[in-house]
Protein backbone atom coordinates (compact mmCIF):
# COMPACT_ATOMS: atom_id res chain seq x y z
CA UNK A 1 0.00 0.00 0.00
CA UNK A 2 2.67 2.54 0.92
CA UNK A 3 4.53 1.70 -2.07
CA UNK A 4 1.55 2.39 -4.07
CA UNK A 5 0.74 5.59 -2.43
CA UNK A 6 4.76 6.77 -3.23
CA UNK A 7 4.61 5.26 -7.01
CA UNK A 8 0.92 7.07 -7.56
CA UNK A 9 3.02 10.34 -5.75
CA UNK A 10 5.75 10.41 -8.33
CA UNK A 11 3.63 9.98 -11.00
CA UNK A 12 1.15 12.59 -10.18
CA UNK A 13 4.12 15.15 -9.34
CA UNK A 14 5.66 14.22 -12.75
CA UNK A 15 3.13 14.90 -14.38
CA UNK A 16 2.80 18.38 -12.18
CA UNK A 17 6.48 19.26 -12.90
CA UNK A 18 5.85 19.17 -16.74
CA UNK A 19 3.02 21.48 -16.34
CA UNK A 20 3.65 25.32 -17.36
CA UNK A 21 4.39 27.62 -14.68
CA UNK A 22 0.67 28.29 -13.82
CA UNK A 23 -1.54 28.68 -10.86
CA UNK A 24 -1.18 25.27 -8.92
CA UNK A 25 1.19 23.94 -11.68
CA UNK A 26 -1.29 23.46 -14.70
CA UNK A 27 -4.60 22.52 -12.77
CA UNK A 28 -6.92 25.22 -13.11
CA UNK A 29 -6.99 26.09 -9.72
CA UNK A 30 -7.64 29.48 -8.97
CA UNK A 31 -6.26 31.04 -5.60
CA UNK A 32 -8.68 33.80 -3.72
CA UNK A 33 -8.16 36.64 -1.98
CA UNK A 34 -10.00 36.94 1.08
CA UNK A 35 -9.48 38.92 3.94
CA UNK A 36 -7.32 36.86 5.67
CA UNK A 37 -4.85 35.77 2.94
CA UNK A 38 -5.32 39.34 2.03
CA UNK A 39 -3.97 40.09 5.67
CA UNK A 40 -0.98 37.53 5.93
CA UNK A 41 -0.35 37.87 1.95
CA UNK A 42 3.79 37.53 3.47
CA UNK A 43 2.98 34.60 5.25
CA UNK A 44 3.14 31.03 3.38
CA UNK A 45 1.98 27.76 4.75
CA UNK A 46 4.88 25.72 6.00
CA UNK A 47 5.13 22.31 7.49
CA UNK A 48 7.33 21.83 10.58
CA UNK A 49 9.32 18.46 11.82
CA UNK A 50 11.57 17.62 14.89
CA UNK A 51 14.59 19.04 12.68
CA UNK A 52 13.54 21.65 10.11
CA UNK A 53 10.51 24.09 9.23
CA UNK A 54 9.90 23.73 5.51
CA UNK A 55 8.56 26.57 3.89
CA UNK A 56 7.07 26.98 0.44
CA UNK A 57 9.37 29.39 -1.85
CA UNK A 58 12.28 28.47 0.96
CA UNK A 59 15.48 27.37 -0.93
CA UNK A 60 16.32 24.38 -0.15
CA UNK A 61 19.75 23.42 0.81
CA UNK A 62 19.42 24.43 4.41
CA UNK A 63 16.80 22.68 5.08
CA UNK A 64 18.36 19.58 2.93
CA UNK A 65 21.04 19.58 5.65
CA UNK A 66 18.72 19.76 8.94
CA UNK A 67 17.07 16.95 7.74
CA UNK A 68 19.61 14.26 6.75
CA UNK A 69 20.07 12.20 4.11
CA UNK A 70 16.85 11.00 2.73
CA UNK A 71 15.38 7.44 2.03
CA UNK A 72 15.43 8.13 -1.44
CA UNK A 73 15.66 10.81 -4.38
CA UNK A 74 14.06 11.19 -7.79
CA UNK A 75 15.35 13.86 -10.51
CA UNK A 76 14.24 14.51 -14.17
CA UNK A 77 14.50 17.19 -16.53
CA UNK A 78 11.72 19.50 -16.22
CA UNK A 79 9.28 20.14 -19.07
CA UNK A 80 9.13 24.05 -17.80
CA UNK A 81 12.08 25.03 -17.65
CA UNK A 82 15.63 24.36 -18.34
CA UNK A 83 16.51 22.10 -15.32
CA UNK A 84 16.02 19.47 -12.69
CA UNK A 85 13.09 18.67 -10.46
CA UNK A 86 14.00 16.87 -7.46
CA UNK A 87 11.87 15.03 -5.04
CA UNK A 88 13.30 14.01 -1.48
CA UNK A 89 11.68 11.31 0.43
CA UNK A 90 12.03 11.45 4.05
CA UNK A 91 10.20 9.20 6.53
CA UNK A 92 6.18 10.20 6.47
CA UNK A 93 6.78 13.09 3.45
CA UNK A 94 8.20 14.21 0.35
CA UNK A 95 10.18 17.73 -0.76
CA UNK A 96 9.92 18.62 -3.79
CA UNK A 97 12.64 21.56 -5.42
CA UNK A 98 13.04 23.76 -8.51
CA UNK A 99 15.31 25.72 -9.43
CA UNK A 100 15.14 29.25 -9.42
CA UNK A 101 17.54 31.74 -10.11
CA UNK A 102 20.27 28.89 -9.75
CA UNK A 103 18.98 27.92 -6.16
CA UNK A 104 16.94 24.76 -5.66
CA UNK A 105 13.63 25.80 -3.64
CA UNK A 106 11.31 23.89 -1.98
CA UNK A 107 7.80 23.72 -4.51
CA UNK A 108 5.86 21.04 -2.49
CA UNK A 109 5.43 19.04 0.24
CA UNK A 110 3.33 15.79 0.13
CA UNK A 111 2.57 14.60 3.89
CA UNK A 112 2.64 10.58 2.96
CA UNK A 113 0.96 9.00 5.95
CA UNK A 114 -0.01 9.48 9.50
CA UNK A 115 3.32 9.51 11.25
CA UNK A 116 3.41 13.29 10.54
CA UNK A 117 1.08 16.46 10.64
CA UNK A 118 0.63 20.05 10.19
CA UNK A 119 1.34 21.77 12.43
CA UNK A 120 -1.76 22.49 13.42
CA UNK A 121 -2.33 19.00 13.97
CA UNK A 122 -3.95 17.58 10.98
CA UNK A 123 -2.67 14.25 9.20
CA UNK A 124 -3.95 11.31 7.29
CA UNK A 125 -7.03 9.79 8.57
CA UNK A 126 -7.97 13.20 10.22
CA UNK A 127 -11.52 13.75 9.43
CA UNK A 128 -12.91 17.15 7.66
CA UNK A 129 -14.40 18.55 10.75
CA UNK A 130 -10.83 18.10 12.04
CA UNK A 131 -9.47 20.10 9.15
CA UNK A 132 -12.30 22.94 9.10
CA UNK A 133 -11.21 23.02 13.72
CA UNK A 134 -8.26 23.72 12.34
CA UNK A 135 -8.03 25.52 9.56
CA UNK A 136 -11.25 27.32 9.28
CA UNK A 137 -14.07 27.63 6.94
CA UNK A 138 -12.69 29.82 4.68
CA UNK A 139 -11.23 26.91 1.72
CA UNK A 140 -12.62 25.99 -1.95
CA UNK A 141 -13.78 22.61 -1.97
CA UNK A 142 -14.02 20.58 -5.25
CA UNK A 143 -13.77 17.31 -6.16
CA UNK A 144 -13.83 15.85 -2.37
CA UNK A 145 -10.63 18.40 -2.22
CA UNK A 146 -10.15 21.19 0.20
CA UNK A 147 -7.59 24.49 -0.76
CA UNK A 148 -6.79 26.83 1.96
CA UNK A 149 -4.59 29.39 0.16
CA UNK A 150 -2.10 32.17 2.34
CA UNK A 151 0.17 34.16 0.43
CA UNK A 152 1.81 32.02 -2.72
CA UNK A 153 0.78 28.84 -1.07
CA UNK A 154 -1.74 26.58 -0.96
CA UNK A 155 -2.52 23.55 1.35
CA UNK A 156 -4.58 20.71 0.14
CA UNK A 157 -6.57 18.16 1.78
CA UNK A 158 -7.95 14.96 -0.38
CA UNK A 159 -10.79 12.78 1.26
CA UNK A 160 -12.54 9.75 1.03
CA UNK A 161 -15.27 9.33 3.16
CA UNK A 162 -15.11 12.35 4.88
CA UNK A 163 -10.81 11.38 6.23
CA UNK A 164 -7.95 12.86 5.30
CA UNK A 165 -6.43 10.48 2.58
CA UNK A 166 -3.67 13.05 1.20
CA UNK A 167 -2.27 16.30 2.24
CA UNK A 168 -0.16 18.64 -0.28
CA UNK A 169 1.45 21.65 0.19
CA UNK A 170 2.22 23.74 -3.07
CA UNK A 171 3.38 26.79 -4.86
CA UNK A 172 1.00 28.67 -6.33
CA UNK A 173 2.81 30.58 -9.34
CA UNK A 174 0.94 33.05 -11.26
CA UNK A 175 1.89 34.61 -14.58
Amino acid sequence: MQKTKRILTMAVLSAALCAAPVPAFGFGWKSTKTETTAAAEEVNYSFKTEKAAISIGAEAAPILKALGEPKKTFEQDSCAYQGKDKVYSYEGFDICTWLVDGKECVNAIYLMDNTVATPEGVKIGSTKQDVINAYGKDYTESYGVCRYTVGNTELSFYFTNQAVDSIEYLLVVTK
